[in-house]
C-alpha cells in the first residue's frame, strides 16, 4: 500500500495536536494556548521528517519558529523574529555548504549561484537547477524525463517542461524552496500531485487542465518562506 506523504505529514501533526491537547489538560505546558499548540505540532513534524532526510533548513527554521512562539517560557521576552531566522538561515546554510546536503537530493550539475544561468540544452532523464541568491531559467530539452531537483535559497528559478516528455509515465519533482520563488511550466497533458511541505510558503496550480490519461508528476521536498507555482502552458 502506498503512503500519501501529504496525509501522514497531516496525520502525524493532528496525532501530536492531540497528544499536546491532553498533556495540557492534566497541567503540562501551562500558559500555551490552542493556537501555540497547533503550530508547535506542525514545527515538531517538519523538524521528524527534515531530520530524517537531514535537510538543515527543515530544522533549523522550525527551531527558531518554536523559539519566537515560547519566548516567554524560556525567559526571553524580547526574543526578536528576524535575527532568530537570520541564525537559522546562517546555520541551514553554512551546514549545508560543509555536509553537501541542502537535501536529499545533491550533485547539482546546472547551477547559478550569486548569479543568472539561462540553460538551454539537452537533457537526460535527470534534471538539476540551483541557485543562491540569484537566478536560474532552465529550458528542460529531454524526450524521457525522470526527475528534477530544484533548489532555491533567497533566489528565483523557472523551469521549461514543454519540450520534455515522459516516457514511463511518471516523473518527479524534488524542492528545497527558502525563502525563493520557484514557477514551473508544465504541460497540459501532465497530472501534478503535490506531496511538498509548507512552512510559512505557498504553492498553486495554475490553468490546471488535467487529461485522464495524463503522465503524473509527483512534487515533493520543503517549501519554507517561498513561493512555488506550477503554470500550464
Amino acid at each position: 500500500m502506498r503512503i500519501n506523504k501529504h496525509n501522514a505529514f497531516m496525520g502525524l501533526t493532528l496525532i501530536l495536536i492531540a497528544i499536546l491537547i491532553i498533556l495540557n489538560q492534566f497541567g503540562y505546558f501551562t500558559g500555551i494556548n490552542a493556537f501555540d499548540i497547533v503550530v508547535t505540532a506542525f514545527m515538531v513534524t517538519l523538524i521528524i521528517l527534515s531530520l530524517k532526510r537531514i535537510n538543515f533548513w527543515g530544522i533549523f527554521f522550525p527551531i527558531g519558529v518554536i523559539l519566537i512562539v515560547y519566548a516567554d517560557q524560556i525567559n526571553v521576552p524580547g526574543l526578536r523574529p528576524w535575527p532568530v531566522f537570520l541564525s537559522a538561515f546562517f546555520l541551514s546554510l553554512g551546514l549545508s555548504l560543509v555536509f553537501n546536503k541542502g537535501s536529499h537530493y545533491i550533485h547539482f550539475g546546472s547551477s547559478a549561484d550569486y548569479s543568472t544561468a539561462y540553460v538551454n540544452e539537452q537533457d537526460g532523464g535527470l534534471v538539476n537547477c540551483s541557485t543562491v541568491f540569484g537566478d536560474c531559467i532552465k529550458y528542460i530539452n529531454t524526450d524521457n524525463f525522470k526527475e528534477a531537483n530544484i533548489r532555491a535559497v533567497f533566489g528565483d528559478v523557472k523551469l521549461y517542461f514543454d519540450n520534455a516528455h515522459i516516457e514511463s509515465g511518471r516523473a518527479d519533482i524534488f524542492l528545497d524552496v527558502v525563502f525563493g520563488d520557484v514557477e514551473l511550466f508544465i504541460p497540459r497533458d501532465w497530472k501534478i500531485i503535490n506531496e511538498s511541505s509548507t512552512v510559512f510558503g505557498d504553492f498553486t496550480i495554475r490553468n490546471n487542465n488535467i487529461i485522464s490519461e495524463s503522465p503524473i508528476v509527483y512534487i515533493k521536498g520543503n517549501i519554507i518562506f517561498g513561493d512555488v507555482k506550477v503554470i500550464y502552458v
